[in-house]
């Protein structure tokens, strides 16, 4: 099912951040505030008591408070923002820190088979980062995908000759899902051109029995950006998954463009397309296009035992949107549009089955997301 390649990218991950993490990671002017103040306040305590004693330590703490609050400006996150602060709140589109999702896709329809199907998902998706050196941070995260397809009877079934419409020879009902964690690494290389490496394994499976290697994959990229004017970021790279079943390995091109303030340009080939609008701080409206989908590893329990195969989904889509943040902490975005394309091969995973193959048929999506940062 997976291409093994694709675990050349977790060992190419972990030692481009052992490499980083060798850069010193700590401020010695916090070192050295730290040990003055201890020995101030132990010849403090030892130079006799009374109000003068106490008036010489209030003083002591508020001094030692106004060094720290001027020292914060040479923690690591801050000096980390004093440099690259400006090419990370610009480089990317708005992305929460949490992302909480229902997507809709009603009535749609797989070429000639008979029948059709209504397709509910619910994504879960979390990201953080904590800064490592000067130059360099790291990401973590979950994310859980969940597919349900919700199928008419005689889905599935063309070329199954069916003596009557059962798990033998129609899809049914079935729930996919995606879920695992993911790891990466941001490094500048220089003060205009950041590397990303992320990989994010899990597991792709109906989780219709205990899960084996076949459904785990390692969706993976590299990629970077580079910024040649304050307004405008170029972007390449490669990148692994099964996306496209015929073409799992591909490379990235595109570009993020302020053209003026409040308007902007996104285009990550093969990913995604989008224009946005922010009249206001806290309300946007964009419209775009993209490609998402995955191959997931199905299992069926027939009359001559169980058996595997695998399924393909894929759809592109083309939306209008609105995203609207009601704080720094909370934001709400709200897109419909139409399926303008896609290809699915599904399967009960049954020997003999004729999988329900061929394109999708132009449909109606929906999606809202609820976004949380802090």
């Amino acid at each position: 099912m997976r291409n093994q390649l694709a675990r050349v990218i977790l060992g190419a991950f972990f030692g481009v951040a052992s490499a980083v993490a060798q850069e010193p990671a700590t401020s010695t002017g916090l070192l050295e505030l730290g040990a003055s103040t201890a020995v101030n306040e132990l010849s403090s305590g030892l130079s006799g008591g009374g109000s003068s004693h106490f008036e010489d330590s209030l003083a002591l703490r508020y001094s030692d408070r106004s060094r720290r609050q001027d020292d914060s400006r040479y923690s690591l996150p801050q000096l980390f923002r004093q440099h690259h602060g400006e090419f990370m709140d610009r480089y990317e589109r708005y992305d929460p820190a949490l992302e909480l999702r229902g997507r809709l896709m009603p009535n749609q329809r797989v070429s000639d088979e008979p029948g059709g199907f209504d397709m509910f998902g619910y994504d879960i998706d979390i990201e953080g980062a904590m800064v490592i050196t000067t130059e360099a941070y790291v990401k973590f995260g979950l994310y859980h995908y969940g597919r349900h397809y919700n199928t008419s009877t005689p889905f599935g079934s063309r070329n199954n000759n069916p003596p009557a419409f059962n798990s033998e020879s129609s899809l049914g009902d079935d729930t996919l899902t995606a879920a695992g964690a993911r790891v990466g690494l941001g490094w500048f290389l220089a003060p205009n051109l950041l590397m990303e490496l992320e990989t994010n394994p899990g597991i792709f499976s109906d989780l219709e029995d205990s899960p084996n290697h076949k459904d785990f994959d390692f969706p993976s990229s590299a990629l970077f950006s580079y910024r040649p004017v304050d307004n405008f970021f170029f972007k390449f790279g490669v990148r692994y998954s099964q996306v496209f079943e015929d073409a799992p390995w591909l490379p990235y091109l595109g570009f993020s463009w302020e053209i003026v303030e409040g308007l902007r340009l996104d285009i990550l080939a093969p990913e995604y397309l989008e224009v946005s609008v922010w009249p206001s701080a806290s309300t946007s409206f964009a419209f775009g296009a993209e490609v998402s989908g995955a191959q997931y590893h199905v299992r069926s329990t027939s009359s001559t035992g169980k058996q595997e195969a695998d399924v393909q989904v894929q759809e592109v889509i083309a939306y209008l949107g609105m995203t609207h943040r009601f704080s720094d902490n909370l934001s709400l975005r709200a897109r419909g549009g139409v399926v303008l394309a896609g290809e699915y091969e599904l399967t009960t995973g049954a020997a003999n089955f004729d999988p329900a193959e061929g394109a999708l048929d132009q449909g109606f999506y929906a999606d809202v997301t609820v976004g949380i940062d802090w």
